[in-house]
């Protein structure tokens, strides 16, 4: 599984995402927009985008904190059936 995520410091929810991710054991990559190139990459994939973190998984946009909260409900219910 690919995880690309861009956070800022100080992000609470970016903490709480890469939390999810490390207690399920996924590898990511966290992309900190404080640096000129990362935030450059995130304007160019979300030109009108306004907060972090903003998360792909294989490729596929997720969106932020909340979104992959229930992306994550969505998979477990595919994965209970």
């Amino acid at each position: 599984m690919k995880i690309e995520m861009y956070t800022q410091d100080l992000c609470g929810y970016c903490t709480a995402a890469k939390e999810e991710f490390e207690s399920r054991g996924w590898k990511y990559v966290a992309r900190n927009i404080k640096h000129e190139d990362n935030f450059n990459d995130l304007k160019e994939r979300l030109p009108d985008v306004k907060t972090v973190p903003q998360i792909w998984i294989d490729e596929q946009y997720i969106g932020g904190y909340d979104e992959l909260m229930e992306w994550l409900s969505l998979l477990k219910k595919v994965h209970t059936l």
